[in-house]
């Protein structure tokens, strides 16, 4: 970021940190619409099968990962992160409003991939940015990061208690112009943040191979691997199947995905805490037991009071994962390759898992049904769990 005073203090204004609220909950609250809708709206107006919709969903993930990596490396490069940040903001508004002009399969395969280029470092680069700019200003970084799960949880809740009070008038096609007018404010809040230097700015022949040579690195990306696989096969098809299969109204969905991120308020908010009290390794093990316990509740309980007392109870905790790895990464990566190595962190542990369960779980639903890949997500898990023993941990220091 810009040279930082000696004195912080400047930067922990109100001026300074409310847009760094503002653009995480709206920033995430995008990724919300894209991940809790499109699946509905791919079976409700493009007529699509599980196995399509497989399909679909899993094409947006493997162009991400090189996505991931193109803008990790442009924003470590660019003059400031903020900048990179704010222009896939403005892309991918266009984009998502041009899924809606066309429901034939080869149509809604290539602008989705088109779409995924922009969307995907989303999360990558707002955890770039506010994670470095809260190291630097010396502030909890846990209370910001709060308001993206608010924001994730509510807009899904929101939307669907608009469509079952309001179904008469409306439809999922409601997603398109809310998605624009949040990416407005989207863009307004980054361009107020304090803007955050690339830091490989006018350097040359960096070298990138070092991101991997850190086993304990590895180890954290290899249980998001299968942290998210299980989420991405659970959250492709879990709406359809409330709704299809549970005749469940479409509030329900929007009640299971807040509850999902209720957790994560709680750990946000003592973000600082938990990494200062247990090792990385005590969190991850024990987030991968609550992952375990949680699909195999999906598997044998597929009742819709079952599914809320589940997602609450257990939702939180493949995030937590995932920012057990960032906070890693934030620590013990060069500065010249944070950004780099944030999008990396998304890229191989979130995208890649993703493309596989859209495949995967597509097939396995319709052959076999939704309890099925939920037991299939279960078993992976529990290896996994057992696992752990045999990896390699290292906290920051």
């Amino acid at each position: 970021m810009k040279d930082m005073p000696e004195n912080t203090e400047q930067y922990r204004s109100v001026r300074f940190i409310l847009p760094f609220f503002a653009a995480n909950g709206l920033i995430y609250g995008l990724n919300s619409i894209y991940y809790s809708f499109i699946p509905k709206y791919l079976k409700d107006f493009g007529g699509k099968s599980d196995v399509d919709i497989g399909i679909i969903l899993s094409i947006g993930p493997l162009i991400g990962i090189i996505s991931l990596i193109f803008f990790g490396v442009v924003s470590d490069k660019a003059k400031y992160k903020n900048n990179v940040l704010t222009l896939i903001i403005a892309i991918s508004a266009v984009l998502f409003y041009m899924i809606r002009l066309n429901n034939s399969l080869a149509y809604l395969v290539i602008i989705f991939a088109v779409f995924m280029f922009f969307l995907s470092p989303f999360g990558g680069l707002i955890d770039a940015v506010s994670l470095e700019y809260t190291t630097a200003a010396k502030i909890k970084y846990g209370p910001i990061r709060v308001t993206g799960s608010l924001f994730f949880g509510g807009i899904s809740l929101i939307l669907t208690l608009v469509l079952t009070f309001f179904g008469k008038y409306t439809d999922v096609g409601l997603i398109f112009p809310v998605f624009a007018v949040m990416a407005v404010f989207a863009i307004i809040s980054v361009k107020m943040t304090p803007p955050v230097k690339g830091h490989a700015h006018g350097k040359k022949n960096l070298s990138y191979k070092e991101f991997f040579k850190d086993k304990a690195c590895i180890t954290l990306l290899v249980c998001l691997f299968v942290g998210q696989f299980s989420f991405g096969c659970y959250n492709n098809f879990m709406q359809n199947f409330l709704d299809i299969n549970l005749k469940q109204a479409p509030w329900v969905w929007g009640l299971t995905v807040f509850v999902t991120i209720i957790g994560e308020i709680f750990f946000f908010i003592k973000f600082d805490y938990f990494f200062r009290r247990f090792s990385i390794k005590s969190i991850v093990v024990f987030s991968v037991l609550t992952q375990v316990l949680r699909y195999f509740s999906f598997a044998f309980l597929p009742y819709g009071v079952s599914v809320l007392v589940t997602s609450l109870m257990t939702g939180s905790f493949c995030t937590v994962i995932n920012y057990a790895a960032a906070y890693y990464i934030n620590l013990t990566v060069k500065k010249e390759m944070r950004a780099l190595g944030q999008t990396l962190l998304y890229a191989i542990s979130f995208y890649i898992p993703r493309f596989l369960s859209g495949i995967v779980g597509g097939f396995t639903v319709e052959k076999f049904g939704f309890g099925t890949l939920m037991l299939f997500c279960g078993v992976i898990n529990l290896m996994l769990l057992f696992s752990t023993k045999f990896m390699p941990f290292r906290d920051p220091t």
